[in-house]
């Protein structure tokens, strides 16, 4: 069952998912990002990438797959607190999470973000981005897709992008189980998270796919909580 990565379709992805669903999956992921990890992988590849940022004009991210819009918006809280200026374009496809993350992003004041109904696949910026990044999303592509949008993405994302997705194991089925149980999560959401951890990677597979591309240097490492934290870097002046 962990050998390979699963390719069962999520109930998240099926374009007559239940509002209620969603509602309860987003809560959850929302939940797995604040307390296990995946807002703090943000940060710390943020923070490490801007160390010796002297620009004034606000750093450009491209957010795919952005969902609820959770770590965006916690990544603006940290920036201010930190003096970094940015600005966010978040990509999300399904027509339920844009409509959670429109409420949430009112409810913040309307931040900086430019929340966009499209699919990353054949979105074409008007501007580059400085950066890029994606949070439990790839596990949700074939390793054909990952390849085929990283090479879009180099021809519009200026530095790096980070990949904080989750970790293919046994142990990870088992924790994820746990925490199911104690937060009483709905049989769909339990479906769709076990499905994400069989659908991960492991970090030698990963690093493998990800060094088929060319003209990139690839960093992939394991993160705390069963998450995986991989950063492709594009050379500048070799994007084709």
């Amino acid at each position: 069952m962990f050998d390979s990565r699963a390719t069962a379709m999520e109930l998240l992805d099926r374009p007559d998912c239940d509002p209620s669903l969603a509602a309860a999956s987003y809560r959850f992921m929302e939940l797995v990002n604040y307390s296990f990890g995946g807002i703090r992988l943000v940060r710390r590849f943020l923070a490490a990438e801007t160390a010796e940022r002297h620009a004034c004009a606000p750093l450009r991210i491209l957010d795919i797959g952005s969902g609820s819009c959770d770590i965006p918006l916690a990544v603006i809280r940290w920036a201010r607190s930190c003096g970094i200026p940015i600005h966010f374009t978040c990509l999300e496809l399904a027509g339920h999470a844009i409509d959670i993350a429109r409420g949430q992003l009112v409810r913040a004041g309307n931040p900086p973000v430019k929340l966009l109904q499209e699919d990353a696949f054949t979105h074409q910026p008007v501007e580059p981005y400085d950066y890029a990044l994606t949070s439990m999303c790839f596990h949700h592509f074939s390793n054909a897709q990952i390849l085929m949008l990283l090479h879009r993405l180099r021809g519009f994302v200026r530095s790096s992008m980070l990949i904080n997705d989750l970790r293919r194991s046994r142990l990870a089925s088992l924790a994820a189980r746990l925490l199911l149980a104690a937060t009483d999560a709905p049989e769909g959401v339990r479906h769709d998270a076990l499905l994400s951890i069989r659908r991960g990677f492991k970090i030698d597979e990963l690093r493998t796919l990800l060094r088929q591309l060319d003209d990139v240097s690839v960093s992939v490492e394991p993160a705390h909580w069963f998450r995986i934290a991989a950063i492709v870097r594009f050379k500048q002046g070799e994007k084709s």
